[in-house]
């Protein structure tokens, strides 16, 4: 992935999911949040969790996985690593694994050493095929580090890569202009409770309300989840 995050969708506004529905729909806080979720990720900023080391692994592995997320502003890296240091994960782990953020750290530093045993350079010089090639051996427990150098073995890292990929897409489709795209209306229930709380009526397969969007376009073709 660049250093520098592609921003030119993001600076041409791309509608939001809150744009798109009736605004008695959608609660003040959430709109607060939502629309946090849309800013532009600053690059710059100091990962909190992870070590520069890591961060960078963890960039250009994510980079292979929704290499779109740029274009969107968004860092997925230093979102995960927001993640990890807030304690805010999916609320549960495999049992081969430790807590994210020691998982995190043993799968990024035995990720470097694999790419330092087989390909002489660290994960994030390495060319996108050879970074693919890699990724696809890890995804399929054929390929780990040599066990001087790694603190995952091939069966945890295997696990530690489907985790990534599943903590990526969920705070990718979590963005505003995500959900505007795939036409993503859920969150739109309603004020805080009571006769503030609309709900849905129409809840059948490919029922839709009056009022809800459709998807505002294809997916880009650089989008592609590993």
């Amino acid at each position: 992935m660049s250093s520098v995050l592609r921003t030119e969708a993001a600076a041409a506004h791309p509608p939001l999911c809150t744009d798109l529905v009736p605004a008695d729909r959608v609660s003040g806080r959430l709109r607060e949040a939502l629309a946090e979720r849309a800013e532009i990720d600053d690059m710059s900023s100091a990962p909190r969790s992870l070590s520069t080391a890591q961060i960078t692994a963890l960039r250009a592995m994510l980079g292979r996985i929704l290499p779109a997320a740029g274009d969107y502003g968004m860092d997925l890296a230093l979102r995960l690593d927001r993640m990890m240091d807030e304690q805010d994960g999916n609320g549960w782990r495999y049992e081969a694994l430790p807590t994210d953020p020691e998982a995190y750290k043993a799968g990024l530093d035995t990720l470097d050493a694999i790419a330092r045993a087989s390909n002489g350079r660290r994960f994030a010089d390495l060319s996108g095929e050879e970074q693919d090639g890699l990724l696809d051996a890890i995804q399929t427990t054929r390929l780990v580090a040599p066990a001087a150098a790694a603190q995952f073995d091939a069966e945890q890292m295997a696990l530690w890569f489907e985790e990534v990929r599943s903590d990526a897409v969920r705070h990718y489709v979590a963005h505003p202009a995500i959900m505007a795209r795939i036409g993503y209306s859920g969150f739109a229930n309603g004020g805080h409770a009571g006769e503030g709380f609309a709900g849905f009526r129409e809840i059948g397969i490919d029922r839709r309300e009056s009022w809800e969007p459709q998807p505002v376009g294809p997916s880009p073709a650089r989008e592609a989840a590993r």
